[in-house]
């Protein structure tokens, strides 16, 4: 039990702080806490969610991608545009996520191959995807789209709304991707140092490119959902939302410098914020007041796991920090126990 809360000390952290956030909500509204006032108010949160999980392995390799949103906005043009011309979903689906798997493969290849800071990458290619949703989609944007498209923002299966059973699948999927598989493994050793993995046989550029690829595949679902729930697809969709979304990861114990972290935090972290933004909602909190909290819980969410890894470097001596917590040192977290080890230099383990 004690290693337990030890190796999910950062999760519990995260249960504690969703059961205080959603006893302050019930307080605002007797019917938050109404199960399907709480199901229905989970589907406005699925489009980050997919996007904080396509996020997830780049951080955990040390990298980021603040294009993700723009590549939902092409995402949604192209499937409003092919819903319209009348092709049907199970066409536009291979289609659409196969170009936003090509934009996130074009940041991927800027990145591990020309070497170029992902940063500066993502903050290009976030303009310039933006600019391709909005010639896409017209100054009027994409409207009239089919009964088809929209099936997936309104089907309930059970007292289970699809779209919240699709994020429940993607998270369980990515746990499995992080930790039972090649790739997970060499993310975390990326994380931890790019330049050991590539002594150890790690295909370090490859990698990165996968991640990436898979980021845009998240973004182009994520446009799906975008159309199925707002019935229309323009090129500003989901702009300015990239706070949200990362928000999620590094609060659910993904450290920035990459090592360390879980899916199950993430999802965590999903749920936290959704709980805190619905509250606000509810004590008509302005826009501009709810992003300054979650502009808030980003910065407190890198800063006081490093905070307290130096009081404790202080007067406590050394101790380690609870697993998917960042550090306020250069070095990375240990490797999570799940993710195996590093392989020899002579080991050639396939990516899956």
């Amino acid at each position: 039990m004690r290693s337990f809360t030890r190796r999910f000390s950062w999760e519990l952290v995260l249960v504690l702080l969703i059961v205080v956030a959603g006893f302050w909500s019930s307080t605002l509204s007797p019917y938050f806490l109404d199960p399907i006032n709480l199901l229905s108010s989970a589907q406005f949160f699925v489009i980050f969610s997919l996007m904080a999980f396509g996020l997830f392995p780049i951080i955990v390799q040390g990298e980021i991608d603040i294009s993700l949103t723009s590549t939902l906005a092409v995402g949604s043009v192209l499937f409003g545009q092919l819903s319209v011309a009348g092709f049907p979903l199970v066409v536009a689906l291979p289609v659409v996520l196969g170009v936003c798997a090509v934009l996130g493969a074009v940041n991927g290849l800027l990145v591990a191959y020309a070497g170029l800071p992902s940063l500066a990458v993502t903050l290009g290619t976030m303009g310039a995807y933006r600019g391709i949703a909005y010639i896409f989609a017209g100054d009027a944007g994409v409207t009239g789209i089919t009964p088809e498209y929209l099936a997936l923002g309104s089907t309930w299966v059970g007292v289970i709304p699809l779209a919240v059973l699709l994020v429940l699948i993607v998270a369980a999927a990515f746990w499995l991707l992080m930790s039972r598989t090649a790739f997970g493994r060499y993310s975390y050793a990326i994380g931890n140092s790019s330049s050991a993995s590539r002594m150890a046989g790690v295909p370090v550029p490859r990698t990165r490119v996968l991640a990436y690829t898979l980021a845009g595949v998240m973004s182009g679902l994520a446009g799906l959902v975008w159309v199925s729930q707002y019935q229309s697809a323009r090129g500003d969709n989901a702009d300015g939302s990239i706070l949200f979304v990362l928000t999620a990861v590094v609060l659910g114990g993904v450290s920035i410098k990459g090592g360390s972290g879980r899916a199950g935090g993430v999802l965590l972290a999903i749920a936290l914020l959704g709980t805190i933004q619905t509250g606000m909602k509810l004590a008509n909190v302005p826009g501009t007041s709810q992003t300054l909290v979650i502009g808030a819980l980003l910065v407190g969410s890198i800063g006081i796991p490093s905070a307290i890894q130096i009081l404790r470097r202080r007067f406590g001596g050394k101790k380690t920090v609870p697993s998917g917590s960042t550090t306020g040192s250069g070095d990375k977290n240990p490797p999570q126990p799940e993710v195996g080890t590093l392989p020899p230099a002579s080991a050639t383990v396939p990516i899956p």
